[in-house]
């Protein structure tokens, strides 16, 4: 990725009035409180409503809002100039603006790194089968190797020596990334971005669970997809960037899809923590009915009946990412999943003892009529 101060423009216009800064700073501190917020309801969910059940995903994701702090206030850039356009900014502050630039890119993916590995220690929790934990660990793998070590060594060595980066003429014959690394990074984020919201589809999809809480469970992979639909319109929005000539003026729209997306991603991590405080606020939605229903409340059951189960067994009802426990003899972490098979099962066994007694029953009377 070239830096600003590698860049020539052509065909520029001056106007001092004219700056797209205010549309920054608004979009910028609007995404990032709405990420937040999402963050604090996670803790307040997970910290007290659920007697303090936190765990490393839940401190990953607040280091990673931290990071997209950092990320957003390198894009507001006020001092420096972006949103300006070029031939209104002073020459001198050029170099403190591509500095500024490179950290910001940093920040960037440190936010999706622990974003993502926050998701995946929560699918951890969340996940019992056993080919499911295997996919989980596999992406965790990739993960690690992509969006991690790679991307970050790419960052770190943006150029050889890294000051050349803001400082082109200081360094004239140093090495640079070419553009490719750039966009193939990105590239790797999105496609890692796509397995991770895939990945549990099947599972929910093979859940017996009644269609709103099956529908709004869908719904927060929805929100997944539309970061990935974000990320790929912020990657032909990098490609686009070098044929705009006036280059901080015209390229603001990076910067609204990078605020919009590391916040949505954040916010889109933490809605899936966030059922028992939906539960509390909006009881009617979970709530189990049989009156328009045939079926026997083992065929419905769902998350919430596994949670009344846990608390016939004198337990803590399990939620999505809760801690999670262990039976005697048996190494399988128990989540409400597992525990809501278990409770099939165990429906399931009781009706075949009442239609063997029934079975009884008929044939002594039947022997005792004869």
């Amino acid at each position: 990725m070239s830096s600003p101060s590698d860049v020539t423009f052509p065909n520029l216009t001056s106007n001092p009035d004219e700056s797209y800064q205010v549309n920054i700073i608004a979009c910028a501190v609007i995404t990032w409180v709405i990420g937040a917020t999402f963050v604090g309801l996670r803790f307040y969910t997970r910290g007290i409503l659920l007697h303090n059940i936190l765990g490393a995903e839940d401190w990953l994701i607040l280091l990673a809002l931290v990071f997209a702090a950092a990320t957003c206030a390198g894009l507001i850039e006020p001092v420096y100039g972006l949103g300006k356009h070029t031939l209104d900014i002073n020459p001198d502050l050029i170099i403190p603006m591509a500095r500024a630039g490179w950290y910001t890119i940093l920040y960037y993916l440190l936010t999706l790194l622990l974003t993502k590995l926050s998701l995946l220690l929560l699918y951890l929790r969340l996940l019992t089968y056993h080919h499911a934990r295997y996919y989980v660990h596999l992406i965790l793998l990739i993960v690690i190797l992509t969006n991690g070590l790679w991307t970050l060594t790419t960052v770190l060595t943006a150029c050889l020596p890294l000051p050349a980066f803001w400082d082109k003429a200081t360094y004239p014959n140093a090495y640079c990334h070419p553009r490719p690394f750039w966009l193939g990074n990105t590239g790797l984020h999105i496609g890692t971005d796509i397995l991770l919201y895939i990945l549990p589809l099947p599972i929910i999809a093979n859940l017996q669970m009644k269609p709103k809480q099956k529908a709004m469970l869908y719904g927060v992979f929805a929100l997944g997809f539309f970061v990935c639909t974000i990320s790929a319109v912020r990657l032909w929005d990098l490609i686009e960037q070098y044929s705009r000539s006036d280059f901080t003026f015209d390229n603001v729209s990076i910067a609204y899809l990078t605020c919009i997306e590391i916040n949505a991603a954040i916010a889109c991590a933490c809605c899936m923590t966030l059922k028992p405080l939906v539960s509390k606020l909006f009881p009617r939605f979970f709530s189990g009915s049989n009156s328009d229903s045939l079926e026997t409340p083992g065929d419905e059951a769902g998350p919430d009946d596994a949670g009344r189960v846990a608390e016939q067994k004198g337990r803590n009802p399990p939620t999505i990412g809760s801690k999670p426990s262990r039976r005697v003899g048996d190494q399988d972490k128990e989540t409400w999943i597992s525990m809501y098979q278990s409770q099939r099962d165990s429906d399931s066994l009781e009706l075949q003892g009442r239609d063997i007694v029934e079975a009884e029953k008929g044939g002594s009377q039947a022997i005792a009529e004869k």
